[in-house]
């Protein structure tokens, strides 16, 4: 049924914009140093796309890309993407590489996100007509769902700000002084489930890196989960503008999760929600994988305050910017080399 929706929606995007499959949208936007033409007659064929949403280095100069590592860093390393294609209106130019792995970084939050994947999108440089989308980026967890390191699938991305808030100064709430507005499933988006299944099977096979810094900070919390090694799940993320911590922060976005009848809120973060919502405008939802891994806890531990943990060295920055990309890269290897099974959807 969601293959056939998607299917629909990218017929009537084509039809009512009076493009064919694959050659993307004319338009112009501002934003670019590029000075190509945006007409092109041989569009890069795509068949696995990468989103991170920042990154240390200064790829385009080549600059820095044997440092430490932000979300991109290693993908931009590790596949060659050393093809770089301005887009105008995207944060970061398109790198790409003869085998059909491109990727971006669309910068952080959910205007940035949106605005970066909907331009490149509707360049005429890139075929996305079969193209699988895989976000692989880093996130917050709660203590008792994740560990550092971990990573996590989402079988369902959901938005933080599209509900009623007010202060509970201001008069009675219950129970986290919110109210979500009637009539409105558009706030949560249910991924694949096939593909869902198949990157946790793929992720598990990965060998999870660690450190010891991050060893010796999960013993500052109680919670078993906390306390474990990382691991591969499936779980919400959980997207917001607001970069938010705290336990009663934190218990709210489970909330959410719970009144939106999903999986167990297990990441924070703040572009997925616009890049599904995006994809599904564009009629490519049903090819979305989210991946993100756990940075650090969305709360302090016991003898920690707010402000304390958010200073916090928790040793979890490396690992999970490996972790992500070597669960995620196990998805890529397996769609590019069986590529005639992939791209009719049989997986």
């Amino acid at each position: 049924m969601a293959q056939k929706r998607n299917e629909m929606i990218r017929r009537r995007f084509l039809k009512a914009t009076g493009t064919t499959l694959g050659a993307g949208l004319m338009g112009t936007a501002t934003g670019s140093t590029d000075s190509t033409s945006e007409t092109t007659d041989d569009p890069v064929d795509v068949k696995v796309f990468v989103i991170a949403a920042f990154e240390v280095a200064n790829l385009k100069k080549r600059e820095g890309t044997g440092d430490a590592p932000g979300e991109f860093q290693l993908w931009y390393r590790n596949y060659d993407l050393t093809e770089a294609v301005d887009v105008p209106g995207a944060f970061a130019p398109v790198y790409h590489n003869d085998d059909g792995i491109a990727g971006t970084v669309v910068g952080i939050g959910k205007t940035n996100a949106a605005t970066s994947l909907s331009s490149i999108l509707r360049s005429p440089k890139f075929d996305f007509e079969n193209t699988y989308f895989v976000t692989a980026g880093i996130a917050g967890s709660p203590p008792d769902v994740g560990t550092l390191g971990s990573v996590f699938v989402s079988d369902a991305v959901a938005d933080w700000d599209l509900v009623h808030r007010w202060s509970r100064a201001d008069g009675d709430a219950d129970p986290y002084a919110m109210m979500f507005r009637p009539n409105r499933p558009d706030h949560v988006y249910e991924l694949n489930g096939n593909l869902v299944k198949t990157a946790r099977r793929l992720g598990e096979r990965a060998n999870l890196t660690d450190t010891e810094r991050a060893k010796e900070y999960r013993k500052l919390y109680p919670q078993e989960t906390a306390q474990s090694d990382p691991f591969v799940g499936v779980g919400t993320t959980m997207c917001g503008d607001t970069y938010w911590h705290g336990s009663t922060l934190s218990d709210q976005a489970g909330y959410i999760a719970e009144k939106y009848g999903v999986s167990t809120y297990a990441t924070t973060e703040m572009e997925d929600f616009a890049t599904a919502r995006v994809l599904d405008r564009f009629g490519h939802l049903d090819r979305y994988v989210s991946l993100r891994s756990v940075s650090n806890f969305d709360q302090p531990h016991p003898c920690q305050s707010v402000r304390e943990s958010l200073a916090a060295d928790s040793g979890g920055f490396l690992p999970s910017v490996t972790n992500v990309y070597r669960v995620g890269s196990r998805l890529v290897d397996e769609i590019t080399e069986n590529w005639d099974r992939w791209e009719t959807r049989r997986y």
